[in-house]
């Protein structure tokens, strides 16, 4: 495995969920410094996410006409041009706008880097390099809001999008001076029209919905917990921010440490397998928070748990999806990321409903029927996988 060739890669994954969650910390601070409500400055994530995950629906595709070498540079100079227009802008609605071209960068680093992975790095070592993945993801989403909060109190906020464009411009330039060989041109020049047929197409392979779906259920259920619980800790028990944010950021800790050995976990003992003993995992960890009245020392346990089996099931799910097809590596994983982070979108609207009157613990049994949903799907998408696998070797 070069890691040489995979550092830019990793770079850009971790800039991805930094650029949408790293903004969070310091949301107060701008909302002052434009005197808008801190509501009206919060659509600064919506137009970040909102593109981010609209365009991973479409950017595989356009790789797999245009050729991915381009569509990756393309992607991270966009992103590094939108978040250092984003530090310059005057006011709130001009930055919004300028999110909105970080938040298509976006777009298009995040699937086509998963599937430019599964094409550098052997079968035998995919598991691995696909756990180091998720660091990178795990390190923007639990690290972008510490560096943003740096950042602003020693520059000011503005600073952390010279911070995140700077990031962007290396990880591009890199990628550009090492000219993966992976990074093949496209089969056939295409149209932007030719994109929907190859969408169909990928969409057709064995296994792509279940597993996407699988993607999706098991990000409803864990934003599930992290949201509402955050909310009923500060609500209901008055917990002070920093110790709720000490008991959620454990999760993303103990996925950079566990993340890689589920990788090399999958790759001895197979994807499948791994993935139905994180959900286990997960589901525990769930049922405990659910049955035992609080204690902070305790559910930090409990958290951690969490973090350990969201990781494991991440890991193995993520490999699964970059292993669907190796001619249409590229739209099949845009799909499965479109899919997935939708479930990041929609966790808060749809478990609010169970929230409002049943609280917490109607949320958890919510969470939990979506994880269990995500180990069904992909339990089936292996065994369609299976299938088709037995029908192509019979008529050969």
């Amino acid at each position: 495995m070069n890691l040489k060739k995979l550092i830019p890669l990793y770079l850009g994954a971790a800039i991805g969920p930094m650029g949408g969650f790293g903004i969070v910390t310091i949301l107060p601070v701008m909302a002052q410094s434009w005197s808008v409500a801190f509501s009206t400055a919060a659509a600064a994530i919506t137009l970040y996410m909102v593109p981010f995950i609209v365009i991973q629906i479409f950017s595989g595709a356009i790789a797999q006409l245009f050729e991915v070498r381009k569509t990756l540079l393309f992607g991270f100079g966009l992103y590094a041009v939108g978040a250092l227009l984003s530090a310059t802008a005057p006011d709130l609605w001009t930055f919004l706008l300028f999110r909105v071209f970080q938040g298509v960068g976006a777009g298009f680093l995040t699937p086509i880097i998963m599937a430019l992975i599964g094409e550098l790095v052997p079968e035998h070592h995919l598991g691995k390099a696909i756990g180091m993945l998720g660091v990178a993801y795990t390190v923007g989403v639990t690290l972008g809001p510490y560096i943003s909060g740096v950042i602003e109190v020693h520059l000011g906020w503005r600073w952390f999008f010279y911070f995140l464009a700077a990031v962007a411009a290396s990880a591009g330039g890199l990628y550009w001076m090492g000219r993966p060989p992976a990074a093949k041109p496209a089969t056939r020049r295409g149209r932007l029209l030719d994109i929907l047929p190859v969408l169909r197409q990928a969409l057709a392979q064995p296994g792509v919905l279940a597993t996407s779906f699988a993607a999706f259920s098991l990000f409803l259920g864990y934003i599930g917990i992290m949201t509402f619980t955050a909310d009923h800790l500060k609500t209901s028990l008055h917990l002070p921010s920093d110790r709720i944010g000490t008991l959620l950021s454990i999760t993303g800790f103990s996925g950079i440490i566990v993340s890689p050995i589920a990788g090399y976990l999958g790759d001895r003992l197979g994807r499948t397998p791994v993935f139905l003993a994180g959900t286990a995992v997960v589901l525990l960890a769930i049922l405990l928070m659910r049955l035992v009245p609080f204690d902070f020392a305790r559910h930090l346990g409990f958290f951690l748990v969490l973090g350990i089996g969201a990781a494991t099931a991440w890991t193995s799910l993520n490999t699964m999806a970059v292993r669907l097809s190796s001619t249409l590596r590229q739209p099949v994983t845009s799909l499965y990321n479109a899919i997935k982070f939708s479930g990041y979108a929609l966790a808060p609207v749809a478990f609010s409903v169970i929230y409002k009157p049943y609280r917490l613990q109607g949320v958890l049994v919510g969470c939990m029927v979506a994880v269990l949903g995500a180990a069904g799907l992909a339990w089936s998408a292996r065994a369609n996988s299976k299938r088709t696998q037995n029908s192509a070797d019979a008529a050969g």
